[in-house]
């Protein structure tokens, strides 16, 4: 089970640099057991309960438009060691500075099942330097992700 202040990846986090940052917030996906005591992995995104939003609450600029770019992947990880985490999905790839706007959804979808304990996200950016620039990703059971944007 998600609570409320684990469905927040990332709230309005800035980005104003090159290179891998990962998500403020890794959430933790509750781990049952099986019959022998054996961890197992938890289907949270099965049967589409849960839905990930990732978008921009700031708009992205750069010193040099059109060449910088966004990519965002889902991790898991059995631990929260740093270099643990694996790639489970990317969400979004190559996107550029045009279509980092204020209010664009970069991702909208299911959890997909069988992730291991701690879930996160990984945000690249390349090529250029952001000058402003902030996301927002959480979880939801609205697949509309009805939640407001202020200016």
């Amino acid at each position: 089970m998600y609570l409320e202040g684990d469905a927040h990846f990332s709230d309005a986090q800035a980005f104003t640099s090159t290179g891998d940052q990962a998500s403020t917030n890794p959430a933790e996906n509750y781990v049952g057991k099986d019959v022998w005591g054996t961890a197992k992995k938890q289907n949270a995104g099965e049967g589409g309960r849960l839905f990930l939003h990732v978008r921009v609450t700031t708009a992205f600029t750069s010193a040099t438009p059109l060449t910088a770019d966004l990519t965002v992947k889902l991790q898991d990880s059995p631990s929260t060691t740093s270099g643990s985490y694996s790639d489970v999905l990317t969400l979004a790839s190559g996107v550029t500075r045009v279509g980092l706007t204020k209010g664009t959804e970069i991702y909208r979808g299911s959890l997909p099942a069988n992730l291991d304990k701690y879930v996160r996200l990984l945000y690249t950016t390349a090529d250029a330097i952001w000058t402003a620039g902030a996301m927002e990703a959480f979880l939801s059971t609205d697949p509309s992700g009805a939640k407001a944007i202020y200016p």
